[in-house]
């Protein structure tokens, strides 16, 4: 759906804005944002739509499957909104239709926001920096950690408070699970392909392994590093009975049949809502090198119709105003604040979510945990042809040697494509 049509989602927010905003210069963000996600924006937009007396936000979202190709096609159309979100690994794809923020039609919008590197996780802030020129404001960083049920641990006769912190570790509390009658370890969220391929990313990268060469050139994951990472996936349902095919973590985690999940932080609230008492520890060091699958949510200028200075620093605004209240973010959305002072601002550290999930979260990223997945302009195609092969393997339909040959041939055809 184009933007335009998007007027139609927001018709009574305009009609709001009308009444009470008369005076105000209206701007529109769009989000890819969903279920929980969504009403932690919504509520930061409505406290900046209380707060201002000089903009009003009509905030449209929700659009997941197609918001990438629907903002490229904003911006050739010429009605992009003022502000986006992309996530990190896009960059490579989407920052044609970015403005860079630091060579503007308005200047430099880092230094009319007073903006620095600094200010936020760093890593997550390079991200988006390309040729020296800075694309994104990163909103937060999200990744996968391990939530255990401490019942079940106390039942198996695991200590609830030392959860696994290696591959020995994991495997002797998973087989004491198993042998208590509980589903013992779930590795990849709701079960779903491209979790399944989250999960074994983990496992490689712990090797230190990477899965293309720097230029992307060719897959380098067909190795002796890919195999022990798959094949040590795939024993944990064939060989091991940690769990089985084709079973939902999520869903196990939550009716309280299942010891160790990995999961990202936005599964916070789903946890309590089914009143489990679980835990949050940092992923296990099942092989060398510590490390997790993550992303990060960024805050964009997509680029406009008009070079009017006043369009981009308006924008700019915007972006300040929502990174300054990114606390909320954590607070209601579950995800780790990219910006320094939001992340350790009173407001967080107090909220429940810090104590029992987003401090463990928040280590991890300041520790090196984060990995992100292929940062290419053809990492959708070249994602979506390992986890079909990774899923295969995990349901025992190919072996891993089978699988990592067949997608290594497929990325290489890829990357091979003009």
């Amino acid at each position: 759906m184009k933007f335009k049509n998007s007027f139609l989602i927001g018709m009574i927010v305009v009609c709001l804005s009308l009444v009470f905003g008369a005076q105000k210069t209206t701007l529109y963000f769009t989000t890819l944002f969903h279920s929980g996600d969504a009403q932690a924006m919504e509520k930061i937009v409505q406290r900046i739509n209380q707060e201002s007396d000089d903009m009003f936000v009509i905030l449209v979202q929700g659009a997941w499957e197609n918001y990438y190709a629907q903002l490229i096609n904003q911006v050739v159309a010429g009605n992009a909104p003022q502000v986006g979100v992309i996530h990190s690994n896009m960059f490579p794809s989407m920052k044609d239709a970015l403005t860079p923020l630091n060579a503007s039609p308005a200047g430099n919008l880092l230094e009319k926001a007073g903006f620095a590197r600094n200010d936020f996780l760093t890593d997550v802030w390079d991200s988006s920096t390309f040729d020296g020129k800075q694309y994104g404001i990163p909103l937060d960083t999200h990744m996968w950690a391990m939530w255990y049920n401490k019942d079940i641990f106390e039942k198996a006769g695991l200590d609830p408070e030392n959860p696994p912190t290696n591959a020995e570790e994991l495997k002797y509390a998973a087989d004491k699970i198993k042998d208590a009658g509980y589903y013992a370890v779930h590795f990849a969220e709701d079960g779903l392909a491209r979790k399944l391929m989250r999960a074994w990313y983990i496992l490689y990268w712990q090797q230190g392994g990477e899965l293309f060469d720097e230029n992307y050139s060719k897959a380098t994951f067909n190795n002796e590093k890919g195999l022990k990472a798959l094949e040590y996936l795939v024993n944990s349902v064939q060989k091991w009975g940690w769990n089985t095919k084709g079973t939902d973590g999520f869903k196990q985690f939550a009716a309280g049949q299942l010891g160790i999940l990995f999961a990202g932080n936005w599964y916070y609230y789903t946890a309590e809502e089914a009143r489990i008492n679980y835990g949050v520890a940092k992923i296990p060091l099942i092989f060398d090198k510590p490390a997790t699958w993550g992303n990060s949510h960024n805050l964009v200028i997509p680029k406009q119709a008009t070079t009017n200075p006043e369009i981009y620093e308006n924008s700019i605004e915007l972006i300040r105003r929502i990174t300054e209240l990114s606390e909320m973010w954590g607070i209601f959305g579950g995800h780790i604040p990219a910006y320094n002072d939001s992340r350790t601002s009173q407001e967080l550290l107090n909220a429940p979510v810090w104590g029992k999930s987003l401090k463990v979260f928040s280590q991890m990223a300041e520790e090196g945990y984060l990995h992100y997945p292929p940062n290419h302009p053809k990492a959708a195609e070249l994602e979506n042809a390992i986890q079909v092969y990774i899923q295969q393997a995990y349901n025992g339909t190919l072996t891993p040697s089978e699988a990592l040959r067949r997608a290594e041939a497929e990325c290489n055809r890829i990357l091979s494509e003009k």
